[in-house]
């Protein structure tokens, strides 16, 4: 079995420092990732998150469970915005080969309208 605990955080820790790259190799090519009430695929989640570049500081994990092949990373997406730090969770699920197979993202809801709105801003 693999690390499932540092393949999570470091997903994680790539997209904090704007380093999407090895999420190619990082990810299964079947991954499917949800956020609210969308589902991605590679491509999809890829772009989705390189969209959110242009606002994120930096990702600061606080927190991480694993139960089996799920972990659940518990952090801070930090904004130059008004916004500030976002709480986030992610349950992440990792295949046998050491791939990302499935996310799912939470985030706290409150303040987003401010980050979206930097985001159509400044893309």
């Amino acid at each position: 079995m693999s690390d499932v605990r540092a393949i999570a955080t470091r997903y994680i820790e790539l997209v904090g420092a704007h380093d999407l790259d090895p999420l190619e190799d990082l990810f299964a090519d079947a991954v499917v990732a949800t956020s609210a009430s969308a589902t991605f695929d590679k491509p999809g989640w890829i772009a989705a998150l390189r969209r959110l570049l242009p606002i994120l500081e930096r990702n600061d994990v606080r927190q991480v469970v694993v139960d089996g092949s799920v972990a659940c990373v518990v952090y801070d997406f930090v904004t130059d915005t008004e916004a500030g730090a976002v709480p986030c969770a992610e349950w992440i699920t990792v295949g046998t080969d050491g791939r990302i197979t499935g996310i799912n993202l939470l985030f706290e809801k409150t303040n987003w309208a401010q980050v979206a709105a930097a985001i159509q801003e400044r893309s």
